[in-house]
Formats: structure tokens, sequence, C-alpha cells
């Protein structure tokens, strides 16, 4: 299991999951978001190959995935089918606690022709149908939570065969929601790629690599051969952002770690594309809730 983190600051906005092995591609995360400003990113926006499941065991948060905007408190479990676009911010000031469990469909997948697996799996791992996204049926929750708590458990143990026995969770869990969603009808066909999503992974991965730079909406637009309009409208369904803000919030991000790693308030303010030191403070403050002086303060070890 990868040891407990913060929020990651990943270079691209596509994730190079780390699965540990490509003959066992599963690998369990465990998130958290200390106390902080309500709208802080507790999950910076990323996508993968593989499918992934959010489960809140502290604070609220709410993810954006796929253009759908889920809230979340402890106990909520989310499905992130293959390739879909996902970000998480806080809800309340209070710590924000997730586990990811990510893993490709090879972990699962049947070596032989099976009618009972591509019935009833198949279709959802190949991405031609989608599980719902939020579980909401309380029986079928209440199960899934305490097999998750046992993929937990196995991953922090690590007892001889706890492979075989995490792989059997994650398949009893695929199992249950295909149960579910096909006693429900809600097995729908999957949503068709997007092409204007696809155009905003182009952006937003523009803006992870030249957060330095600036860049006006105008400018942003052009770059993905859309109108302002619509890449305003597209943004936001994205991220649950507008593009300034967005652009805003990832810097003064971007800012508040140099600030705790030492960097002074100057270097921080021109590292993140501002030459106005006025300016970058009043925006700094106005996203973190305090000063820049004052968050280097706290990661130099003064009182939170």
């Amino acid at each position: 299991m990868n040891v407990t983190y913060p929020v990651m600051y990943p270079l691209e906005l596509r994730e190079q999951t780390n699965l540990s092995d490509s003959l066992y591609p599963v690998n369990l995360f465990h998130n958290v978001s200390p106390q902080g400003e309500i709208g802080r990113t507790v999950l910076y926006m990323h996508w993968h190959e593989h499918m992934e499941f959010i489960y809140i065991t502290a604070g609220k948060a709410s993810f954006h995935i796929d253009r759908r905007q889920f809230d979340a408190e402890p106990g909520d479990f989310l499905v992130v089918p293959s390739g879909g676009l996902h970000v998480g911010y806080a809800s309340s000031a209070e710590t924000v606690e997730f586990w990811s469990l990510v893993f490709s469909r090879t972990l699962v997948d049947s070596p032989f022709h099976d009618p009972i697996h591509d019935h009833y799996l198949s279709p959802y791992l190949s991405g031609s149908t989608a599980y719902p996204v939020k579980l909401e049926e309380q029986s079928v929750l209440r199960r899934i939570r305490l097999i998750f708590n046992g993929i937990i458990d196995e991953y922090k143990s690590k007892e001889p065969a706890y492979e075989l026995i995490v792989k059997s969770q994650v398949l009893l869990i695929l199992s249950l929601l295909s149960r579910h969603s096909a006693a429900n009808r809600t097995d729908g066909p999957a949503p068709q790629p997007n092409k204007r999503i696809d155009r905003i992974k182009e952006a937003l991965l523009y803006i992870r690599q030249h957060y330095d730079k600036k860049l006006t909406l105008t400018e942003a637009a052009r770059m993905v051969n859309l109108t302002p309009y619509h890449f305003c409208n597209v943004f936001k369904a994205a991220t649950g952002r507008t593009f300034v803000d967005y652009v805003n919030r990832y810097r003064m991000d971007i800012a508040e770690r140099l600030l705790k790693e030492g960097a002074t308030v100057t270097e921080a303010a021109a590292k993140v594309g501002y030459d106005n030191l006025n300016y970058f403070t009043k925006t700094f403050k106005r996203i973190k809730g305090v000063t820049p002086s004052e968050m280097k303060k706290r990661g130099a070890g003064g009182a939170r």
C-alpha cells in the first residue's frame, strides 16, 4: 500500500498510476487533505486508463467526474470509469480523507471464454456500458463498504496471499455493481467520448506546465479551437470552476507549497507568474484565507 500522502501536484494531467506490478495491476492510495479553506483541491484534475474506486472516510468533498458533480461524505463510494476526467474539492474546512483503489481490467479479466463473465462484467470493463458513478442503494453500499474495508486491511497487513484476496474482493465488488445495475436497469450505454472535453484536457495540461505564464481566457479558447463562450461552458462543466478561478487557485496551490518549502513571498509570487506582489498577496489571501507570510510561518512550524 502506498503511504498516506497529502494532495499531490502531478506534472501530467494523464496520470501514470503506479500499479506496482504489470502482472498484478492494482494499487491502493490513502489520500488526506488537512483542514483548510472550503473549496481547496483534495484531488487534482487527472485521468488514467484504469478504473478507480473512491471511498470517503472523513470530511465532505465534491467530486467532478466527466462533467458531473457528485457530493460525497463519509461512507460514500464512487466509481470512476476508465478514461474519466476527475477532480475533487473540499466542501468544508475539516480534514478530508479518502481511499482510492486503481486497477487495470486485466486484474479481473477472464483468461478464457466465460459467458457469465462476458455477460456481467465485460461490458463495464470495456467501457461500452457504465456503472453508476455514485452508489445510492444502501443495502448494496453496506456490503461494498465491508468488502472495501477488508481490502484496506489486507493492504495494511500484507499477509501471505493477500494479492489473491484483494483480487477476489475487487471482483466481488464489480459483481455486486453489475447485479445492482442490471436489477435497476441503470446500466445504459456509457457516455460517448466528448471531443470538447478532450480539448479541455489539453488546456488543463498546458496550465499545469506553464502556470508561471500569463494566459487569458481568449488565448486558452483559441488554443483548443473553441469560441470563448463554448470554452467557458465546457471548462466549467469539466472542472466545476471558471477558467480564471481554476488558474488562480492552481497557482496559489503551487505558491503554498513553495512557501512551505522555504521560498520567500517574493520568490513564490514570481514562480507562479505574479510580478505585482500586492496583487499576489490579495489573491492568495482571498483563496487561502491567510496572507502568504502567515502561510510561510505555518510551514516553518508556527501555530496552525
